[in-house]
């Protein structure tokens, strides 16, 4: 059963005890109830517009898969081409030209949708890099029909142009959604001991005042670089630790090794990283 249904069961055996609705853990459940609700109304209405743009996409490369099929009969027929043979040649260039263009303004959003996914839709990953490969695939595939064509027809050639930078744009999409998605799989994680930290502008802490974490003034460069996706555990070298920056409660845990020394695991990935980018620990 998911949260939200055990969420509905603990609140319906509170509901039926005498004055409880009334008592704090009541309201707490309550609460957690309507905030899961939420989320989960939101997840799926991301879903649905992400599904709504790949059907798009999808339907847009089978429109040029057609017009391919024409092209290709046309580069393996021998003779010179008539004038609406010409002209029928050029609109289905332009017509994959044309809806090229869109499915990569529609691949943009698509990937700009699922970098900002508040559920950051996993199990979407794979489709879109398959569509982000498809329409580089298909880009090329109208280069080769170009120059097939090309060899018959000298009138062709006029097209070159609109394809070569077609076909750069496209390569720029695809390096654009790379870095993307590689900045939302990067975190920093820095740490030593609290002198090592004060000194890096990371930590303030003064006699007999509390310890605070500098965000706004930390030394960024003193944090090394990390693929969340491949990163879970951290060496410390040391037999205490203590997390300064900001993670949810139960997203990691220290685990005691050899000599008495401790290793940072982190437990549940995306959570743990949701709030802050930056992992900060003291250790001595």
């Amino acid at each position: 059963m998911n949260k939200v249904g055990i969420l509905f069961v603990v609140v319906g055996l509170m509901f039926s005890c005498t004055n409880v609705k009334e008592s704090k853990e009541y309201k707490n459940l309550e609460s957690q109830r309507d905030s899961l609700l939420a989320l989960s109304s939101t997840s799926s209405t991301e879903l649905a517009e992400m599904m709504a743009v790949i059907s798009d996409v999808e339907a847009n490369f089978g429109r040029i898969r057609e017009a391919e099929k024409y092209l290709s009969t046309e580069s393996t027929t021998s003779g010179e081409m008539n004038k609406n043979t010409k002209t029928h040649v050029e609109d289905n260039f332009k017509m994959i030209s044309e809806i090229l263009q869109k499915n990569k303004a529609q691949l943009a959003e698509l990937n700009k949708k699922y970098a900002g996914s508040s559920s950051q839709v996993a199990t979407l990953k794979n489709t879109i890099e398959r569509l982000n490969k498809e329409m580089q695939e298909r880009a090329n595939r109208l280069s080769e029909l170009q120059e097939e064509l090309a060899k018959r027809d000298k009138t062709i050639n006029q097209l070159s142009s609109n394809l070569s930078q077609l076909s750069e744009q496209s390569e720029t999409q695809s390096t654009t959604i790379r870095q993307q998605d590689k900045a939302l799989h990067t975190a920093y994680y820095v740490f030593g001991t609290s002198k090592e930290l004060k000194d890096q502008k990371i930590l303030l802490g003064r006699f007999l005042k509390s310890t605070k974490v500098l965000e706004g003034t930390f030394n960024k460069d003193y944090f090394l670089k990390i693929d969340i996706r491949e990163v879970t555990e951290i060496p410390l070298y040391a037999k205490k630790a203590k997390v300064w920056s900001n993670h949810p409660d139960g997203t990691y845990e220290f685990i005691r090794g050899d000599g008495n020394n401790i290793t940072f695991h982190i437990t549940d990935t995306q959570r743990f990283w949701s709030l802050s980018k930056y992992l900060i620990i003291e250790v001595n």
